[in-house]
């Protein structure tokens, strides 16, 4: 690989041969790239695969590690389902000893179960549930069947300068046992000059390019090199922490109304979340409080989304899921059908 431009000794940046070492030199046994399709993860793996390529990558596994929390976004599903096909068909053509795998949420902790079925309210700052059940246990737990028994190293996309939280967090690049971060201080310009300036293995990005053009309206690449990239982050397209406007941006980019639908339904649920009329007076530790979304809310919002899928075509929900959640209903039917009309409800003392 040469060297680019951003890596010299004014940015105290390494060059792109001294990163790939680094990693060669952490390959083990068994070796996983968590991929989301975003340009950190999407670096990350492509930094491995010229690591494999040289004599320390010799003998050595590859799991390229996806999760789909069931819940995304469609146009960027879309975009992770023909990545993951192009970095597969990549594999069968170049004999590297590597594999793609998707991680799923049990369906019990799935979304629609734990807001529709259970009455969560979707998070929050002060309520993040939905990480730890949708995204970190699938992948935790595919981690450890794999690497049982084995030498492993985890590596990872995460940088530094994506805020002060994860600047005081990983502080290192082997910032916990197994898990090595080789961008940990790449800059969000190093990164697009890497994946605009290097040979992508499987093809080129202009679908990234536009994964991130299309959700946002902040340049952060530069109109001097050519090209502006919004620094756009994908979530669950119900999640209240993501701008409703994305889906305004996306809808309006590839010219499909259905996004407005997911929009209304979106806004709707968090503003259902925070009218306390809507939720239990009683919280899921017996305690009197804002708790779950009364029976009778969820019930409607099943509805509804049935609806939208009716109307968009796209799948939202699946049988298993709706027939947990109708459990929930009848378990919940005498305990979670009075409104909470005592007191304001607070985000930050909720208890469902």
């Amino acid at each position: 690989m040469k060297q680019l431009s951003m890596f010299n000794e004014a940015t105290n940046s390494r060059s792109v041969d001294v990163v790939v070492a680094e990693i060669a030199s952490r390959l083990r046994a068994v070796n996983i790239v968590s991929f989301s399709g975003g340009k950190d993860s999407t670096t990350v793996l492509e930094l491995v695969l010229a690591a494999l390529a040289t004599p320390d990558g010799y003998g050595k596994r590859l799991a390229i590690v996806t999760s789909d929390t069931m819940m995304e976004i469609p146009y960027f599903q879309d975009y992770v389902n023909g990545v993951k096909a192009r970095i597969s068909s990549y594999i069968k053509r170049s004999g590297v000893a590597a594999e793609v795998c998707t991680v799923y949420p049990q369906v019990k902790d799935s979304f629609w179960v734990c807001v529709l079925g259970l009455g969560y309210p979707a998070a929050h700052m002060g309520f993040r549930w939905c990480t730890g059940k949708m995204k970190i246990d699938p992948i935790s737990n595919f981690t450890k069947q794999i690497t049982a028994g084995h030498d492993f190293t985890v590596f990872v996309g995460v940088r530094s300068a994506e805020s002060a939280l994860r600047a005081r967090i990983y502080k290192e690049n082997d910032y916990k046992p197994h898990h090595f971060a080789p961008i940990l201080d790449w800059s969000s310009h190093d990164v697009w000059e890497f994946l605009l300036t290097e040979t992508c293995p499987w093809g080129d990005h202009t679908d990234l390019v536009n994964v991130y053009r299309y959700s946002s309206d902040e340049c952060v690449y530069g109109e001097k090199q050519g090209v502006c990239i919004g620094n756009a982050r994908y979530g669950c397209w119900a999640c209240p922490l993501q701008k409703s406007s994305q889906l305004d941006m996306i809808g309006m980019h590839t010219g499909d109304d259905r996004y407005r639908e997911l929009k209304k339904f979106k806004e709707r649920l968090v503003g259902l979340a925070n009218n306390s009329a809507y939720r239990s007076r009683i919280r899921r530790n017996k305690t009197v409080g804002a708790g779950p979304f009364l029976v009778k809310i969820r019930q409607e919002l099943l509805a509804d989304l049935k609806k939208i899928e009716e109307r968009t075509g796209w799948p939202l929900i699946t049988a298993a899921e709706e027939e947990i959640i109708r459990a929930h209903w009848r378990t919940d039917a005498d305990i979670h059908n009075v409104p909470d009309r005592t007191r304001p409800l607070l985000w930050d003392v909720c208890a469902c």
